[in-house]
């Protein structure tokens, strides 16, 4: 007996790689938000220290 199908055992994989395919794009998407929010984490913004230069005396009376 002849079993009828649509399409051939090449179409069939390609047909099955299709359901797995948008999965990588979503994972790439997840790396790279997880990497910047790393470096965010990492180097943020540090408060700013102050800067005491110290002025040699012969110039205060200047």
């Amino acid at each position: 007996m002849k079993r009828n199908r649509s399409y051939s055992s090449f179409e069939g994989s390609s047909r099955r790689r299709k359901a797995s395919l948008p999965i990588l794009p979503i994972i790439a998407v997840i790396v790279l938000v997880a990497i910047v929010a790393l470096l965010w984490s990492r180097g943020g913004e540090k408060p700013q220290a102050r800067v005491e230069k110290v002025i040699p005396a012969e110039k205060l009376g200047q």
